[in-house]
């Protein structure tokens, strides 16, 4: 719930690095989104390529490339299609100065942008800081457990945050004395947390958005569980067949009765493309069908988006699509609302997740439910998560038909 870094080799900016002409928002820039309970910092670099602009994106050391820069006189948009988002700002002397706005995963949402020139300086964390905390999010609603995955990086502290349902994403941070924070955003997810090192406890609060603020609470890790395993979040009717029934891209309308799905092993990717985490899942998936395909393995992906018009949802799945080089299919089959979503798979309980990952048997039967997933931020869980989808995949095409 993180883009994948992009090589620096990728892109040509060495004007970008250097100090930039009068007037000219070319360079490193020290950005900040202004939430209400305190700044989101990340870094913005752009230069000059060619006749255009060009420019990435970055939290610490990960980096992921603007999808668009566009510069007219004093006005410069850094465009994140793969979102439906932009930053749109006006060049005020050493100042950018604007708004990030996209669609949003629950409908459109403005939060204030500013940004200074220079890089944001490296800020290593201390021992006392760093490692494994089992963290509790303290609501009106209850309290939910979290993880919390500090460690020093090349450009300072950085780490991770993991949920019932997966991480968070590449977080990038400082520190000042006691107290620390760390940021993600990505276009999509705008997430930071605060805190103070209290002894052995750490207290803080964590800001999603331009207003949600959650107070929480974190120990040090045991070793002990301290999350639910994917696999116990979303039950399923196991007894018949599992049903869906949504149009494809051209229109289409696509059922698990399709030839192409009959006696195969089915996984069902429930996705959004406005969610990071599922574009974490979407290469690893990619992976699976081009490995797999020729011994009987099939995908297929539903698509639940933001705002329900057809042409729009459609143009963001076909980026996603192409962007990935995805060969299954992919249904347009509804709202991201997890309720509204549940409804439309009713043979699912307890469904809370994007991505949830469904396995199918030979006979058209559920046989496992992956609710989230664990992304390149986790380090060995991704590996293992991606180990134990082969391994699920081996047995289950093993069965016979």
């Amino acid at each position: 719930m993180t883009p994948p870094p992009v090589r620096s080799s990728a892109w040509a900016v060495a004007a970008a690095l250097t100090l930039a002409p009068l007037g000219s928002p070319a360079g490193p820039w020290r950005a900040v989104l202004d939430l209400a309970g305190g700044g989101l910092p990340f870094a913005v670099e752009l230069g000059r390529q060619n006749t255009g602009w060009t420019g990435r994106l970055c939290n610490g050391r990960q980096c992921q490339p603007f999808s668009g820069v566009r510069v007219r006189g004093d006005s410069v948009v850094l465009e994140m299609a793969d979102y439906d988002a932009t930053i749109a700002a006006r060049l005020r002397g050493d100042s950018l100065i604007g708004a990030y706005r996209n669609v949003g995963n629950r409908g459109p949402r403005t939060i204030p942008f500013r940004a200074g020139r220079g890089r944001a300086e490296a800020t290593p964390a201390p021992a006392a800081l760093l490692g494994r905390w089992d963290a509790t999010f303290l609501s009106d609603f209850g309290s939910s457990p979290r993880v919390f995955e500090f460690r020093n990086g090349p450009r300072g502290l950085e780490g991770t945050m993991i949920s019932n349902t997966g991480d968070y994403g590449h977080f990038a941070g400082r520190v000042r004395a006691d107290s620390f924070a760390l940021a993600h955003f990505d276009g999509s997810f705008v997430y930071l947390i605060t805190g103070q090192v209290r002894g052995d406890t750490l207290r803080g609060i964590f800001h999603a958005g331009l207003r949600s603020q959650t107070p929480w609470i974190a120990v040090r890790s045991t070793g002990a569980s301290h999350l639910k395993p994917p696999t116990e979040i979303t039950g399923a009717d196991t007894t018949v067949p599992f049903r869906f029934a949504f149009p494809d891209l051209a229109g289409r309308l696509v059922t698990e009765r399709d030839p192409r799905f009959r006696g195969k092993v089915v996984l069902v990717d429930i996705f959004g493309t406005w969610c990071p985490t599922c574009h974490d899942a979407a290469p690893a998936l990619v992976r699976l069908h081009r490995k797999y395909r020729s011994r009987g393995l099939e995908l297929v992906g539903l698509a639940y988006e933001v705002t329900g018009d057809s042409a729009v949802d459609g143009r963001q799945v076909r980026r996603y699509r192409d962007k990935f080089g995805i060969a299954f299919p992919l249904l347009q089959a509804g709202i991201n609302d997890t309720e509204a979503a549940a409804a439309t798979l009713p043979q699912l309980r307890g469904f809370t997740s994007f991505p949830t990952t469904v396995f199918l048997g030979r006979d058209g039967r559920v046989r496992r439910v992956h609710a989230g997933f664990y992304g390149p931020a986790t380090g060995a869980q991704h590996v293992r998560l991606i180990e134990e989808f082969e391994r699920e995949i081996e047995r289950l095409l093993a069965e016979s038909p």
